[in-house]
C-alpha cells in the first residue's frame, strides 16, 4: 500500500504543511493601494480551492472576494471584470503550466485593471513570470495525478496569507496551529475504511455549505477521478431542493457540520435517514449519535480555519475505495497529472 504515491502524499501533509507555514511566515505582503475587488480562479481541483479559499478571504478581510474558473477569463472577460473596477486576480495551479491558467494571464497582460498574484507548487513557469507577485511552493511535489497535498498547502498558504491582510493575531494563532493538528489527523486517517470498502454504497453525496462548498467539491473530484463512482456535491441545504430524490438505501452522504450551523445540519442528516440514505457528519463533533457515522477532527478551532484539516480523511476515503475496487489511485482513469490543450 505505502509503495503508492497518492497514499505517502496523503499521509505526509503535516511535514508539508509545517514547510508552507514557514514560508508564508515570510511572505511579503504588497499592500493594495486602493480598494479591489479580489478574484481567485483555477481549474479543476485549483477552482474548489479558489471557492473556499475565497470565501474565507473575504469572511476574515471584509473584501470582496470571488471564484471563477480560469477559462471564463479569457471566454467571457467582460461578463468577469466591469468597468471601472480595479482587481486582484489570484491564479492558482498546482503545476503552473496549466492551459487555461496560462492563456488567462496572458488575456489580461497589460491591463490596467487588474494586478495578479500567482499561487503554484512550481515557481520556474511562465505562470510566475507572468504574474506581478508569487506564492511558491516548491516543496510539493507530487508524483500522483490526482491532488491531494498540494489542495490543502495552496489553501493553507491562501488562509495565512488572507490573515496576514486581515491583521488579525488571533486567526494567525489558530492557522498556526495546523500542522500540528494534522499530525493526529492522519494518525487516524483510516476512520472511513470499511465506508470506502462497502460496495453496496453506489452512490455518494458531499454536502459543504460556506467555506467548506468548495471542500465538498474536491472531495467529490478525488472520489470520482480515483474509482469513477457515481457521486454529487451541492451545499447543505440546497440538498433539499431536488436532489435529495435520489437518496435510497444505497446512497452515502457525507456532511461538513459547523459549530455554527449544527442544528440546521441535524435536521438535513435526519431527513437523509429516513430516506434509507447512510449519514457521515465530518467535523468537530461531540455526539456520536449525531450522524450513522461521525468523524470528530477534535481541532478546537473556528470553523474558517479548520478546514483543510477535513480533507486528508476525505482523500484516504477515496483512495481506500479505489483499491478496494482494484483500480490504481497514482493513474486514475483518462487523466493526466497536467491538463495541457490548444485554445486557439
Amino acid at each position: 500500500m505505502s509503495n503508492l504515491y497518492t497514499f505517502d502524499e496523503i499521509i505526509s501533509q503535516p511535514t508539508a504543511l509545517e514547510k508552507t507555514y514557514k514560508i508564508l511566515n515570510q511572505f511579503e505582503v504588497q499592500a493594495d493601494k486602493e480598494d479591489l475587488i479580489y478574484l481567485f480562479t483555477g481549474c479543476g481541483t485549483s477552482y474548489y480551492l479558489a471557492i473556499s479559499a475565497s470565501r474565507y478571504f473575504q469572511a476574515v478581510t471584509g473584501k470582496v472576494a470571488l471564484a471563477i474558473p480560469a477559462s471564463e477569463i479569457f471566454m467571457f472577460s467582460n461578463q468577469v471584470f466591469a468597468p471601472g473596477k480595479k482587481y486582484k486576480l489570484i491564479a492558482i495551479s498546482r503545476s503552473g503550466t496549466t492551459s487555461e491558467i496560462i492563456q488567462a494571464l496572458k488575456h489580461i497582460e497589460g491591463n490596467e485593471q487588474v494586478t495578479t498574484l500567482a499561487v503554484t507548487c512550481n515557481g520556474d513557469t511562465d505562470m510566475v513570470r507572468l504574474s506581478n507577485e508569487s506564492i511558491s511552493l516548491d516543496h510539493i511535489n507530487e508524483k500522483s495525478v490526482v491532488m491531494t497535498q498540494s489542495f490543502t498547502n495552496m489553501l493553507y498558504a491562501l488562509q495565512l496569507f488572507s490573515a496576514t491582510i486581515s491583521g488579525d493575531k488571533e486567526i494567525w494563532s489558530e492557522l498556526e496551529r495546523i500542522p500540528a493538528l494534522m499530525e493526529k489527523v492522519i494518525s487516524e486517517v483510516d476512520v472511513l475504511k470499511q465506508v470506502a470498502e462497502n460496495e453496496e454504497f453506489e452512490s455518494f453525496i458531499f454536502l459543504g455549505a460556506g467555506v467548506y462548498n468548495g471542500l465538498a467539491r474536491e472531495a467529490t473530484l478525488k472520489l470520482k477521478e480515483m474509482t469513477q463512482t457515481q457521486c454529487e456535491s451541492y451545499s447543505n441545504l440546497e440538498f433539499r431542493h431536488g436532489p435529495i430524490s435520489i437518496v435510497n438505501e444505497k446512497t452515502a452522504a457525507i456532511i461538513f457540520t459547523m459549530n455554527d450551523t449544527k442544528n440546521l445540519d441535524g435536521a438535513l442528516i435526519q431527513d437523509i435517514r429516513n430516506f434509507g440514505g447512510y449519514t457521515i457528519a465530518i467535523g468537530d463533533i461531540e455526539n456520536e449519535d449525531f450522524a450513522d457515522k461521525v468523524v470528530n477532527i477534535r481541532s478546537g478551532l473556528s470553523d474558517l480555519n479548520k478546514t483543510v484539516l477535513l480533507m486528508p480523511v476525505l482523500q484516504m476515503l477515496a483512495y481506500y475505495r479505489a483499491i478496494k475496487l482494484g483500480l490504481d489511485p497514482d493513474n486514475p482513469k483518462n487523466l493526466t497529472q497536467v491538463v495541457n490543450v490548444s485554445l486557439t
